[in-house]
C-alpha cells in the first residue's frame, strides 16, 4: 500500500481510545445475531455524528472524527480529510487502507461544528476520572470555510459513506477546487463518471457529481464531472450556468423502501404498494395497501393488522425519507385498501378505497344502506397526525372509489362498478347502468359521488357511461374534471361536469375517426391549472392531434405504434396534452416514449407550468435528459429482469410548459418490474415518486428509512427526486461503501 508516513503516523496516534459509551441514539456498529438485514441495513445507512475531540484522542491533529461501518473519517485541524477503511475478506482476514485529501490552500478556516446531532457520547476511560470525558459535541456535519477562493466545504458521514459537498458563491472559480489525494496508487474516473482510487487492497468509488441552479422556484441542470489534474489529484469541471446563482448537487435526493413481508400471505399475495400520496409543509404522505404484519406502523389510529388480508395503510415521512413520523393501518379482518388521499386545508387527510365486512363507520356518516353496510367503497377523514379517525362514510355498494378530490367545499370520488343499485341522486346525469350480458355478466360502468365535508350528506351520485374514473381535478371555477382510463376497454375520455354531477359539460375521446387503424387511447390523470387542463395517459392512435413544435409528434420511433422484434405487436405510447377548459381546443399535445411500450400513469403541474408526469416502459431507447439521470432500462440497458422476461422500469419525465422540450427525463427502477403511480411537487419543486417494485435492487439512498427489500410480491417505494434544481454552486461527490467497505 502506498501511505506516506504521516498518514501511518496520524493513524497511530488517532485510533487510540475510541470504545466510548453512547446514549439516546446510539453511534451504528456492525450488527448481527438475531438482528434482521433490514435492521442491519437501517443501521449501516443512518446519519453517523462527527464527534469533536476535546481531548479524548490523543492527537492534536483530529478536530473531528466520525465512526462507520467502512472505518473512520477524520477531520483535521487544517481542514484534511483522512480515511482509514477496513475491509473484510473472503477467507474472512481483515485488510486496512488509508487515504488523506487535502485541499491546497492556506488560510482556510479550521473546521467547525456545522448542525449540531442529537446524539450524546461520553468517555469514561481508565480508573482516573478527571480525563474522563462527558457530553462530548456532536455535529451532522462540519464545515470548513475558505476552502478556496469563495469556496466552503460540508462533510456528512452515515453507517458506509462519506458525502462530501463543495459550495461555490457566486463569481468563484470551479478550476480552485482541486483535492490532492495521498496513500493511493492513482486516480481514474470510470465509464458511468465514477472517481474511482486505486489501493492494493482494490478500488474505493465516489459518486458521480451532479449539479443544478434555481431560480424562482425553477431548476436547470448544470453539467459536471469530475477532472483529473494528476494521477493523484482531482477537481471539477462544469458546463455553462449563472454564476450570479449557487448550484446544488445529487439528482436522487432520498429514496427508500416502505413495506414489510407476510411469510404466510392469502393466494401467495404479498404486495405493499402505494397508490396515493399528497406533500405538506416539510413532509410527505403517502398510502395504499399492505399484508405485511411488520408494515412499520407508529402512533397511528390502528396499529394492528387484523388479518392476513390486505389492510390499507397511511404513512407521514420527513421530507428526506429518513423517518415514519407516524404511520397507521386502516381496514377490518377482510380485504381493505386505499386507493387515493387528499389534503384538506385543514390538515386532515382524506382517503378513499375499498372497504371489507365492518368496515369502522363514524355516527351521523353517510352509508348506502343506512346501516353498518356489508362492505363497498369508503371516504374517510383522519387527523393531520393520523391519530385519530375523525369521520368515516361507506357510500358506495359492490364498488369502490380509486380517486379522491376536493373543492367546492366537499370531497368528490369515482371509481367503477357493476353494480346497478348504487344510491343515484335525483338529477344525476345517468341513473342505470351495467346491464346483464352473456351469462347474466354485468360490464363495468364509472361512477361519480360527492359527499360534504364532514361526511355526513351524499350530495351527488352519478354513473358515468365510460368504464372508471381515474383522475379527478376541481378548477377555480368549479367544474369537475374526470379522466377514464380503463387500459382493457375500447377507449378512454376526459369530461367536464358540473359541480353537482348533473350535467356533462364538455366531452373529449379520440374514438372514432382514427385512421391509423386503432382508436384507444386512455386518459389516465387530471390536472387543471392557468385556466387550461392538462391530461396524459397512453395510447395506440398513430394520428393523435400532436401540435406543431412538441416534443415529439411521432407514436413510437417510426410513427406506427408498433412494438419491437419480428410480430410487431401493437405498443402503446404516452402522452401528454393541454386543453383549453371547455376542451374544444387542443393548446400543445406530445407523445412520450420509444420503440417499445410507455404509459403516464400520473402527472402534475409545477409552480412555473413544467409538466411532470410518471409512468413505466419496457423501450430501450426512452427518451433522457438532464444531468446525472438513470440512462439505462433495468440494470442491463435490456428492460430485462434477471428472469430474462420484459418487464417495465419506471421513468419521470419533466416536460415544458408550452410541452416542446424535454427537460429531465430518466429511468427509475432496479433489474426486476418498477411502476411508479404517482408524483407530487415539494415546496422548491423537487419530484418525490411512488408506486411499487419488484426489484430487491431498486436504487436506495444512505440514510433513506429502508433500503432493504423485503421480498414477497412487491414492496412500495418512494424516491425524492431533483429534476433539475438553484442558488451558489454546490458540487457533491459521495464515497461509495457497502458492507464494511465497497470495493472494485
Amino acid at each position: 500500500m502506498r501511505m506516506q508516513p504521516t498518514i501511518r503516523g496520524f493513524i497511530a496516534t488517532s485510533v487510540i481510545g475510541l470504545a466510548m459509551t453512547v446514549h439516546a441514539a446510539a453511534i451504528p456498529r456492525p450488527a448481527g445475531g438475531g438482528l434482521s438485514p433490514a435492521a442491519v441495513d437501517r443501521i449501516a445507512t443512518a446519519r453517523v455524528p462527527f464527534i469533536a475531540n476535546q481531548g479524548q484522542l490523543p492527537s492534536s491533529e483530529v478536530a473531528f472524527y466520525a465512526r462507520m461501518f467502512a472505518g473512520t473519517v477524520f477531520v483535521t485541524a487544517d481542514g484534511e480529510l483522512v480515511y482509514v477503511l477496513a475491509r473484510t475478506r473472503q477467507d474472512g482476514g481483515g485488510e486496512t487502507v488509508a487515504f488523506r485529501e487535502s485541499f491546497g490552500r492556506e488560510g482556510h478556516s479550521q473546521p467547525r461544528g456545522g448542525v449540531p446531532s442529537g446524539i450524546i457520547v461520553n468517555q469514561f476511560k481508565g480508573p482516573d476520572p478527571t480525563v474522563w470525558k462527558s457530553g462530548l459535541p456532536t455535529f451532522d456535519t462540519v464545515e470548513i470555510e475558505r476552502l478556496a477562493p469563495g469556496v466552503r466545504l460540508t462533510v456528512k458521514a452515515a453507517g458506509n459513506n462519506v458525502e462530501k459537498l463543495f459550495h461555490l458563491t457566486p463569481g468563484s472559480d470551479v478550476s480552485s477546487v482541486a483535492v490532492a489525494v495521498d496513500g493511493i496508487d492513482g486516480l481514474e474516473v470510470d465509464e458511468r463518471g465514477r472517481l474511482v482510487l486505486a489501493t492494493p487492497a482494490g478500488g474505493i468509488r465516489f459518486t458521480a457529481p451532479v449539479a443544478y441552479q434555481v431560480d424562482g422556484g425553477r431548476h436547470a441542470r448544470v453539467d459536471v464531472a469530475y477532472e483529473l489534474r494528476s494521477d493523484r489529484s482531482y477537481g471539477f469541471k462544469v458546463g455553462s450556468y449563472d454564476q450570479t446563482r449557487e448550484l446544488v448537487i445529487d439528482p436522487l435526493l432520498a429514496s427508500t423502501f416502505l413495506g414489510g413481508h407476510n411469510p404466510q400471505p392469502p393466494g401467495n399475495y404479498d404486495d405493499d404498494i402505494i397508490y396515493g400520496m399528497a406533500t405538506t409543509g416539510d413532509e410527505v404522505i403517502v398510502a395504499g395497501a399492505t399484508q405485511s404484519p411488520d408494515f412499520p406502523v407508529h402512533l397511528g389510529y390502528d396499529m394492528t393488522l387484523d388479518s392476513a388480508w390486505p389492510d390499507g395503510f397511511i404513512a407521514r415521512m420527513s421530507g428526506d425519507l429518513s423517518t415514519i413520523i407516524a404511520a397507521t393501518f386502516l381496514g377490518t379482518a377482510t380485504s381493505d385498501r386505499i386507493t387515493d388521499l387528499a389534503i384538506a386545508a385543514d390538515g386532515s387527510v382524506v382517503v378513499v378505497g375499498q372497504a371489507g365486512y365492518g368496515f369502522p363507520v363514524t355516527s351521523g356518516a353517510y352509508t348506502w344502506n343506512g346501516s353498518i353496510p356489508t362492505g363497498g367503497g369508503f371516504v374517510a377523514r383522519l387527523s393531520g397526525d393520523l391519530s385519530t379517525l375523525e369521520a368515516s362514510a361507506v357510500p358506495t355498494p359492490g364498488g369502490y372509489p380509486s380517486k379522491v378530490g376536493l373543492g367546492n367545499g366537499a370531497i368528490y370520488f369515482g371509481g367503477t362498478t357493476n353494480n346497478p343499485s348504487f344510491p343515484i341522486t335525483p338529477g344525476a346525469y345517468a341513473s342505470t347502468c351495467c346491464p346483464a350480458g352473456g351469462f347474466g355478466i354485468r360490464e363495468y360502468d364509472g361512477f361519480a359521488g360527492r359527499l360534504s365535508a364532514d361526511l355526513t350528506i351524499l350530495e351527488a351520485m352519478t354513473y358515468l357511461g365510460g368504464d372508471t374514473v381515474s383522475g379527478i381535478a376541481v378548477s377555480d371555477d368549479g367544474s369537475v374534471f374526470l379522466t377514464d382510463g380503463w387500459d382493457s376497454a375500447i377507449t378512454g375520455s376526459l369530461a367536464r361536469f358540473d359541480p353537482g354531477l348533473t350535467t356533462r359539460e364538455a366531452y373529449l375521446s379520440y374514438y372514432p375517426g382514427s385512421t391509423s387503424g386503432s382508436s384507444r387511447t386512455y386518459f389516465n390523470d387530471v390536472a387543471v391549472s392557468g385556466g387550461l387542463v392538462i391530461a396524459a395517459g397512453q395510447t395506440y392512435m398513430n394520428d393523435l392531434p400532436a401540435t406543431p413544435g412538441a416534443f415529439d409528434t411521432t407514436c413510437g420511433t417510426d410513427g406506427l405504434c408498433d412494438g419491437i422484434g419480428t410480430l410487431l405487436v401493437p405498443r402503446s405510447d404516452g402522452f401528454v396534452a393541454i386543453y383549453s377548459a371547455d376542451l374544444q381546443t387542443t393548446e400543445a399535445l406530445t407523445y412520450l416514449g420509444g420503440s417499445d411500450y410507455e404509459s403516464i400513469r400520473a402527472l402534475t403541474v409545477g409552480a412555473g407550468g413544467d409538466v411532470f408526469v410518471v409512468g413505466e416502459t419496457t423501450s430501450v431507447d426512452f427518451p433522457t435528459a438532464g444531468s446525472g439521470v438513470d440512462a439505462e432500462c433495468g440494470t442491463d440497458g435490456e428492460c430485462d429482469p434477471v428472469s430474462g422476461s420484459p418487464a417495465p422500469d419506471g421513468f419521470i419525465a419533466r416536460l415544458s410548459a408550452d410541452l416542446s422540450q424535454l427537460e429531465y427525463g430518466s429511468y427509475l427502477g432496479g433489474s426486476i418490474e418498477d411502476r411508479p403511480l404517482v408524483v407530487e411537487l415539494d415546496r422548491m419543486g423537487r419530484a418525490y415518486v411512488a408506486g411499487f417494485t419488484d426489484s430487491f435492487d431498486f436504487p436506495t439512498t444512505v440514510g433513506a428509512f429502508d433500503r432493504t427489500y423485503h421480498g414477497g410480491t412487491s414492496d412500495a417505494f418512494i424516491s425524492w427526486i431533483d429534476t433539475g434544481a438553484v442558488g451558489s454552486l454546490i458540487f457533491a461527490d459521495d464515497f461509495e461503501s457497502g458492507g464494511m467497505a465497497r470495493w472494485n
